[in-house]
């Protein structure tokens, strides 16, 4: 089967398909690689991410259509209506594995449509459906409708409400009742622009292996190596993303109060380890091909949130309403994520955005006038609830609170030094004040406040002892952020690092794929990527002066934890990376000789 790219023009209603060179198989891999390389190629520089102009494009990789283990993931590229400049975000579920067999490893959605669309991705043809009753529905049962009548593997993709009224962290869900999410930076906001509700892809082909002895031959090493970590596999399925919350809270990781603490002393209330005998929940896996599912859903059977439920909530989710807002009652977050998901918006850049406004309330920069009458402080989750309801329906502080934490704290003075984001990002829930590598991949990320793009250095660093360190800093995040972006790449789930190795990728891929991969071709690809995703950046006029992160984390001394008295080093950092990368150290970018010798055509 070739590599093919399916272009969708919403304005006139059609479609080509187009031939990907093998030479762009080989310098991106698939996936985040193969997004980054069209977003660069196909949305023209200071492109206005709601218009016609800015395209959304999801990419699959090698290993979807395949039975290959944790292959359950798809990428998404755009330009980010919340941040102004690059987005990728991937989401778990079936449609990675459809694309391959309706015959794409890529499919761009360009201009926007005249009315509410939907559509109909089949084998090679594409029908533009009319989506005026879907409009206004929640995601599922959006997708419910869009399946109706179609085989039992069809996947689908919608957005909510929140995506139609163009909120800028509106997210687009998979997978329908499961509510598998592109969450971060608002693709669903981009999706709504189009007037898109969505679309269903499924297809009949097989997807060829070029050896298969090879490939299951790397399908075995990876199942060996699940066996031979069981306790591992088994804190994946009984405790999922959540399973280390005491560890977080010891080593002064989990951000509290809006990141003016690094622990959290109720933690064990959130817990999954700790709380589930009084919140059971129910272990199913994020998509199949994975033998160590950790997705879970929960139900809320007693007290004043009886009724919700959710799919998860995941880590992120319990760090950004519970140790951030300081809700210590598990029941409210589930309840906030259920208010999230059936509305359309990440749960990350709402939590955020909601204990921003806490701090800002306890402070005095917002009064009762300001909130509506609410008492919007730490620890009080009915408030919490009630503005979220407010973000939903759209109504007095609800509306400024779906603009995010940045627009926000812009409004509000003398907030900006504690609005913890990066480049309009919110963060993902990982204190770095100590922990120099984690706060330095928080402020080059190119997508913005992003715990998840450059490989996460604050869960080794923190109990490694190097976490202080500068020098070394920038060399090791590359390492790890190339790693991170390979898998993102061959699109497999990012939490079995230890038993999908890259070793096992390279020859799975060349299983896949044909001819010889190595970890060097790996780990060049991984570097490619980077530059790549922040040439799109620079494009839009981004320099070193926007890799940055709020006064807080730069001049207030971490008040608790390990590292107590820390303060992050940026600069000094920031020097470090660019000359582990290659990159002009007074503009932060990559220089025409870098670009030239990982063959990048700009």
């Amino acid at each position: 089967m070739k590599a093919q790219l399916l272009k969708i023009d919403l304005s006139d209603r059609s479609f080509t398909v187009e031939e990907i060179p093998g030479s762009i198989i080989r310098q991106y891999l698939g996936g985040r690689g193969l997004g980054a390389y069209f977003l660069y190629n196909l949305v023209p520089a200071n492109a206005d991410p709601l218009g016609p102009d800015n395209s959304l494009i999801f990419t699959a990789g090698p290993s979807n259509g395949t039975n290959f283990p944790f292959s359950s993931k798809v990428n998404l590229n755009t330009k980010s209506p919340l941040t102004g400049v690059y987005l990728f975000t991937i989401s778990s579920g079936t449609l990675g594995h459809q694309m391959k067999k309706a015959g794409f490893w890529a499919i761009s959605i360009g201009g926007r449509a005249a009315s509410p669309t939907y559509l109909k991705i089949h084998n090679g043809e594409v029908v533009f459906k009319d989506a005026a009753a879907l409009w206004g529905q929640e995601p599922f049962k959006a997708q419910q409708a869009m399946l109706e009548g179609l085989p039992r593997d069809a996947a689908s993709a919608a957005i909510g409400s929140a995506g139609e009224q163009l909120i800028k962290f509106a997210s687009i869900f998979s997978e329908g009742k499961y509510y598998r999410t592109f969450g971060r930076g608002g693709a669903g906001c981009v999706m709504g622009a189009k007037n898109l509700k969505g679309f269903v892809v499924y297809g009949d082909n097989d997807v060829p292996v070029d050896d298969l002895k090879k490939f299951k031959a790397a399908r075995k090493a990876v199942m060996d190596n699940v066996r031979q970590n069981p306790k591992w596999a088994a804190n994946r399925k009984n405790y999922g993303t959540g399973a280390d919350m005491d560890r977080m809270h010891e080593a002064g990781i989990l951000p509290g109060l809006n990141w003016q603490k690094g622990t959290f002393e109720n933690w064990a209330k959130l817990s999954p380890m700790t709380n589930a005998a009084e919140w059971p929940r129910k272990n199913l896996p994020c998509g199949p091909y994975c033998p160590a599912p950790c997705s879970h859903s929960v139900r809320i059977t007693k007290g004043p949130y009886k009724g919700a439920h959710c799919d998860g909530p995941e880590y992120e989710t319990i760090y950004a309403f519970g140790s951030n807002c300081g809700i210590d009652k598990f029941d409210a977050i589930v309840a906030a994520e259920q208010i999230c998901d059936e509305y359309g918006i990440d749960t990350m850049t709402a939590g955020v955005t909601i204990g921003f406004a806490m701090e800002c309330f306890e402070k005095g920069l917002l009064d009762l006038g300001d909130t509506d009458g609410i008492s919007l402080r730490f620890g009080d989750d009915q408030a919490m609830i009630a503005v979220l309801k407010k973000m939903a329906n759209q109504e007095g502080f609800g509306r400024r609170l779906l603009q995010g934490t940045r627009a926000l704290s812009q409004e509000v003075k003398t907030s900006e030094e504690f609005a913890m984001h990066s480049k309009g990002l919110e963060f993902g829930g990982y204190e770095c004040r100590g922990l120099n590598g984690q706060a330095l991949q928080f402020a080059i990320s190119a997508r913005g406040g992003c715990h998840h793009a450059y490989g996460l250095p604050a869960r080794t660093e923190a109990y490694d002892g190097s976490g202080q360190d500068i020098q070394p800093k920038g060399r090791s995040v590359k390492v790890q952020a190339t790693g991170r972006i390979i898998r993102d790449s061959f699109l497999a789930c990012t939490f079995p690092g230890a038993v999908l190795t890259l070793p096992i990728i390279a020859e799975a891929a060349a299983a896949i794929l044909g001819g010889s991969w190595s970890v060097d071709d790996l780990n060049q690809i991984g570097e490619r990527i980077m530059n790549q995703e922040r040439l799109f950046n620079m494009r839009e006029g981004l320099t070193r002066e926007h890799d940055t992160l709020p006064a807080r984390l730069l001049k207030e001394p971490k008040a608790d934890g390990p590292s107590k008295g820390a303060v992050v080093p940026l600069e000094e950092l920031k020097d470090s990376y660019y000359e582990a990368m290659g990159w002009d150290k007074k503009t932060g970018n990559p220089t025409q000789a870098g670009l030239n010798r990982l063959e990048i055509i700009q």
